[in-house]
């Protein structure tokens, strides 16, 4: 039993170094039972021990590496020359609230990064309750990849469609981050728009130093301080520096697809994707 009880340790310390970490945690609970029952019985006990430290090690190998922690990557600042510089941001300066319901039964999130640098969500989630406070619904918004300045901040949304988010009594949520590499412009990106009457009509002038592929945008809609309505759009096709991506944005709808009546609207950039 203490031979069987340091085979399983060993397995168990080598088999917690790769990505069977399920496999690794049964084989190190084996070993460390099997090696405290031939203790008991005194029986091969040199070797039992060996098979409960290495059983153990390889436990403490398995917890620190099967629960790592996601709320932290790399983001980029402004540097005090003209370039920018990579820094650690996470999740928990990333703050998340609630706006409203559009007419649509969107709802609308305000997202706010309070990092010291920028940085790109690759995911926003937002977990319903109901009003005993039990896990109803899990819904991603419909922006991904989301890039926000520092001590910025700008809005997602989920699509209600089908859907009666007014029901559930309290929401929290999660986000992921995705490091900003070469894949998206953190800054560079002047946003202008114009209301022609039918539509919202964003000007996204490039002035990353680099050709973009793609520039998405939101376009919140109000009625007073009321939330109302909330579309998204972007621009395809090459954009080089200096030249400008022209992203054409639908006036919101309700629940019968009727437009909604606004007063105002508001604009915010949501990302811009660099040409390879």
């Amino acid at each position: 039993m203490g031979i069987a009880a340091l085979i399983l340790g060993i397995i168990s310390l080598l088999v917690s170094l790769t990505i069977f970490l399920d496999l690794s945690l049964i084989l190190g609970v084996l070993a460390i039972v099997l090696g405290i029952i031939s203790v008991v019985k005194k029986k091969s006990k040199g070797l039992a021990i060996a098979g409960i430290v290495l059983g153990a090690l390889g436990l403490i190998i398995c917890f620190s590496t099967d629960t790592p922690s996601d709320t932290s990557g790399t983001g980029i600042t402004n540097d005090s020359g003209n370039g920018t510089q990579t820094v650690k941001v996470t999740t928990d300066k990333v703050k998340m609230e609630k706006v409203g319901l559009t007419k649509a039964g969107d709802y609308v999130i305000k997202v706010t990064n309070n990092n010291e640098g920028s940085v790109c969500l690759s995911s926003i989630t937002a977990n319903f309750k109901d009003s005993n406070g039990n896990f109803a619904k899990s819904l991603e918004a419909y922006n991904s990849f989301v890039v926000i300045p520092a001590k910025s901040y700008t809005y997602v949304y989920i699509w209600g469609y089908d859907e009666n988010l007014s029901q559930y009594a309290d929401v929290t949520f999660a986000t992921e981050l995705a490091n900003i590499s070469e894949d998206f412009a953190a800054s560079g990106i002047e946003l202008k728009s114009n209301n022609t009457g039918s539509q919202i009509a964003v000007t996204a002038k490039n002035t990353t130093g680099k050709t973009i592929e793609s520039c998405s945008v939101v376009v919140l809609y109000y009625q007073g301080d009321t939330i109302v309505g909330v579309e998204s759009g972007h621009s395809d096709g090459s954009t080089p520096d200096g030249s400008e991506a022209y992203i054409n944005v639908e006036y919101a709808t309700d629940s019968d697809y009727d437009e909604v009546s606004f007063d105002k609207y508001e604009v915010y950039y949501i990302n811009a994707s660099y040409e390879y």
